[in-house]
């Protein structure tokens, strides 16, 4: 009869416990974070009534209000008196944060 070694099992235990042990094991490492905080980007600041007003006839119609894109969402609103132009007066609110 011949005698039964033992060193295969070992080797099998052996390998079934660094399996177990880098499955479990956890990354401890700290995650990398940004260095810097992401930045915001404020939104512009309101451009000045005569800019807009490219026509310089004294209000801002509809067409000159189109390259801010704030202002044509509240122009609107803005536009107290629905005559389709805004005055300084109704352009003040805007520029002032207050639509």
């Amino acid at each position: 009869m011949k005698p039964k070694t033992l060193f295969p099992p070992f080797l099998a235990l052996v390998g079934m416990l660094a399996f177990a042990t880098a499955a479990s094991a956890q990354d401890t490492r700290p995650q990398d974070e940004p260095t810097e905080p992401a930045q915001k980007t404020a939104p512009a600041p309101p451009r000045s009534f005569t800019e807009l007003d490219a026509n310089a006839d004294g209000a801002i119609s509809k067409d000159e209000a189109a390259v801010d894109p704030a202002l044509t969402q509240s122009f609107g609103t803005l536009d107290k008196d629905a005559d389709g132009r805004l005055t300084p007066e109704e352009y003040a609110a805007y520029a002032q944060g207050t639509p």
